[in-house]
């Protein structure tokens, strides 16, 4: 997390707002935004732009930018607000060549620091690593296709992917829940084979399935779902050792 993006959440607790209300605020100042982008904010994810941050500093408050971003200014809070309201008050060009004037200004100033860096400071750089997964989801439900051989391989942090993982999974359906839901990954240890109780990635008749290993069934966690009977033809491609929630992907997108 950033010095900014630090900032900006401790700017937002401070005008007492929760996420909904804020993005709500937002939307009535024409920034439309969703509750995921705002998170990407305050984790230091992502950047607003420099119009948004403007935007920002009326809805909570923010008297000094200078003060907000932690340096020393002599441009008076009086000042910054009335520019601030100017720029508001343009349309959609006057605000496009503000902006480019600003950029490039910037860049006559200060010729080696990026313009992000102001506004995000040091942080830890995410390492990402390779990890296939399955382009066919495994059913937490009635059943899916589940082909062979069809993986697309995404980067993902390195801290997501839990040791012995061979591959990933998506999860289809609610059959799972409350340990796995619709649009989880799961992780999959390949060499490894579920003992009765514990969950694998199964196909049975052409589907596949994330089920717990019965004796002579795959059990859902679900109980508005039945036991599915095993056969002899039912394969298993690995014990699930992990998962990668949806909300963490989505924050990284």
């Amino acid at each position: 997390m950033s010095v900014f993006s630090e900032q900006l959440k401790k700017a937002r607790l401070s005008s007492g707002y929760s996420v909904k209300e804020a993005v709500e605020l937002f939307h009535r100042n024409s920034i439309t935004i969703s509750e995921k982008t705002l998170y990407g904010w305050e984790r230091g994810i992502r950047t607003p732009d420099a119009d948004v941050f403007l935007t920002i500093c009326k809805i909570y408050h923010v008297d000094s930018i200078s003060d907000f971003l932690g340096q020393e200014s002599d441009v008076s809070p009086q000042y910054l607000n009335e520019m601030n309201a100017k720029y508001l008050s343009l349309d959609e060009h006057g605000r496009k060549v503000v902006d480019m004037l600003l950029e490039e200004e910037f860049k006559r100033a200060h010729p080696i620091v990026p313009l992000h860096t102001v506004f995000t400071g040091p942080e830890e750089e995410i390492q990402y690593v390779d990890f296939l997964v399955s382009d066919q989801p495994a059913a937490a439900g009635y059943g899916a296709y589940l082909g062979e051989d069809s993986f697309t391989v995404r980067s993902v942090p390195e801290t997501l992917i839990k040791s012995g993982a061979s591959f990933g999974v998506p999860v289809s359906g609610n059959s799972m829940e409350p340990n796995y839901y619709d649009g989880d990954i799961l992780l999959i240890n390949k060499a490894q084979i579920p003992s009765v109780g514990e969950i694998g990635l199964f196909l049975l008749d052409g589907k596949g399935f994330v089920k717990q290993r019965g004796r002579k069934e795959l059990i859902s966690l679900n109980s508005q779902y039945d036991p599915i009977p095993m056969n002899d033809e039912t394969r298993c491609f690995g014990k699930v050792i992990g998962v990668i929630r949806r909300e963490e992907l989505d924050k990284l997108q």
